[in-house]
């Protein structure tokens, strides 16, 4: 291995330097990989499936639409919900041909897209690599890692639920690296620039993306995961907003810097839809934008791909197809592919920690409403909601007094991103899809309560059906679409309950009552819409959604009710016990 790897964070390099810095990094590679372990709790079932989501359609429109799919001869095909309309068919890649000969009963059997099990498995590492972790995620893990005097960050993410288990080793492994000097700087979304990539100054640099793939894979169509070499940073806006460490001046960079950011990677053909605090990271007070794990991306540049921002599939070329995000930070299109748009990470850069939670999901009145607003107009704000405005007038950090912190999603596992197709299959253990008789024990639901966002969607549906009358033939308020709105969107909750986020050492939940969801679904918060008004804007169309709002003298009177009953049944309770 070269002294210092000199040549690592360059731009331009001649043909012979990129040969030298590839040679090394492939060495590097060689010793890397065996040193890789992990356990996976999917099967074979779940990686033929999951391998259907890298696959790019002749309609990248199907990505969102279909939900099950089959396997005959050479072909795959994908269905609608119904298993009846055949969206399209497609050639099968020498992965899926492998999984099939070893499972011969799989072929031309419906399977499922929300089949996928969860993933509970975990990294076994030795106390070397151990002690070099910087921060580990779903689908990804991070390493510190000191190439001769440059300290950069090495990322480690999964596209394959076997890569690096005893089932899928690095012998089994081939890898082709790609340098950031391999391109130039994107500056467009014009299809013809093929060899190009994103490179700003608020972006994190990959300095090389190491593609793997299976050794039988000879036109490396199916990449399984990737090893990413990329600039190592101080820390991540989240934690600095936290610990109250940035003054007004840092906050007003840092929003500037990541609108300049993402108005690049919106030039360049790539929108970001995971933007919560942690994937805001800090160099030397110069934020960067990381994480692109949820993204869509419109060029189709293979280069993109190559150096680590976007990953292959139609389902990265349509937002709707994501069905994923984060607590808190997400938009209705990227979860249940409805329209709706949340940029909530711009209002924790001008207020305090606990202001900003509250200011987005406390429920309140008119009255209160007029008070909030004649504070934020001391710090010399016209609308909050003007980001350029915000950005040029703001004299002080918004600070209200006397804020609870139970809206707050303290604990980084709370804010983790996750899929809707999991959601989904934790509901189908309950009788007739329809997620009724539910137990503690069938959601295994510890101590987080999340039986009330449960009993309050049965609840809305029950009334969208009965007081209101409105028949949804689109399915745009099924259960879990509606249980997914509130839980990440209303009034984010964390998801551990439903073992979404598995961590077993984390222990507390946030404040999850009955009464304040309720509250939350009938009354605005000083940023958003009443919890009912974005449930009921949720069909994607004008036609679909619900038009009546006599929720209020109804559903709504009723959802009122229930909460008043429930609060004078807690203080009985309580008095009794006393």
């Amino acid at each position: 291995m070269l002294t210092e790897f000199c040549f690592l964070a360059a731009l331009t390099l001649n043909e012979d330097e990129r040969a030298v810095l590839r040679t090394e990094i492939d060495e590097w590679v060689k010793c890397f990989l065996p040193k890789l372990e992990r356990e996976s709790t999917r099967t074979e079932k779940c990686r033929l499936i999951a391998s259907v989501e890298r696959q790019k359609f002749g309609d990248d429109f199907n990505a969102a639409e279909w939900r099950f799919c089959k396997f005959v001869r050479k072909e795959g095909i994908i269905f609608n919900d119904d298993k009846k309309y055949e969206l399209e068919k497609f050639k099968i890649t020498s992965f899926q041909k492998k999984i099939l000969r070893r499972n011969p009963n799989f072929k031309n059997v419906f399977f499922g897209r929300s089949e996928i099990k969860e993933e509970t498995g975990f990294w076994k590492l030795n106390n070397e690599l151990k002690n070099k972790i910087i921060s580990e995620g779903g689908e990804a893990i991070i390493f510190l890692e000191k190439f001769g005097n440059l300290k950069a960050a090495v990322r480690i993410q999964i596209f394959d639920a076997f890569l690096f288990t005893t089932k899928f080793g690095a012998s089994e492994l081939k890898w082709k690296t790609n340098l950031i000097s391999d391109f130039e700087k994107a500056e467009n979304r014009n299809k013809k620039d093929k060899f190009v990539v994103p490179i700003h100054e608020n972006i994190v640099q990959n300095f090389a993306n190491i593609e793997l793939f299976q050794l039988d894979d000879e036109k490396e169509e199916d990449c399984l995961g990737w090893i990413t070499i990329l600039e190592k940073c101080d820390t991540n806006v989240r934690n600095e907003l936290k610990n109250e460490n940035l003054d007004l001046g840092e906050r007003k960079k840092i929003a500037i810097g990541l609108k300049n950011g993402f108005d690049y990677l919106y030039k360049v053909g790539i929108e970001h839809f995971d933007k919560k605090l942690e994937n805001f990271l800090l160099l030397g007070g110069v934020v960067k934008i990381c994480d692109f794990g949820l993204v869509m991306e419109y060029t189709g540049r293979r280069s993109y791909r190559q150096i680590g921002f976007c990953r292959r599939g139609s389902k990265y070329r349509n937002e709707a197809a994501l069905f994923s995000g984060s607590p808190g930070f997400s938009s209705q299109e990227q979860l249940i592919a409805r329209y709706g748009h949340e940029e909530n990470y711009f209002y924790f850069l001008f207020c305090d920690w606990k202001t900003s939670w509250s200011l987005l999901y406390r429920p309140i009145d008119e009255k209160e409403r007029k008070i909030i607003h004649k504070r934020i107009e001391k710090c010399n704000i016209l609308d909050i909601h003007d980001k350029s405005n915000v950005i040029e007038n703001i004299k002080q950090i918004i600070s209200l007094p006397n804020i609870s912190n139970s809206f707050c999603l303290d604990d980084p596992n709370l804010t983790k991103s996750c899929q809707m197709s999991n959601l989904k299959q934790k509901m189908t253990k309950c009788v007739n899809l329809d997620v009724k008789n539910l137990t503690k024990n069938i959601l295994d639901q510890k101590w987080s309560n999340l039986c009330v966002p449960i009993s309050v969607t049965t609840l809305l549906r029950f009334s969208i059906k009965n007081d209101l009358a409105f028949v949804d033939k689109d399915d745009k308020y099924t259960f879990e679409k509606i249980l997914t709105t509130l839980t990440m969107i209303v009034y984010p909750r964390s998801l551990a309950g439903l073992n979404l986020n598995p961590k077993e050492e984390e222990i507390q939940f946030q404040k999850n009552d009955i009464e304040t969801l309720l509250e939350r679904i009938c009354k605005k918060t000083y940023l958003r819409e009443s919890g009912w008004k974005i449930i009921r804007k949720q069909g994607k169309k004008k036609h679909s959604e619900i038009h009546k709002i006599t929720i209020f003298s109804h559903a709504q009177r009723k959802l009122r009710f229930f909460s008043s009953t429930f609060s004078h049944w807690r203080l009985f309770s309580s008095n009794e016990k006393n």
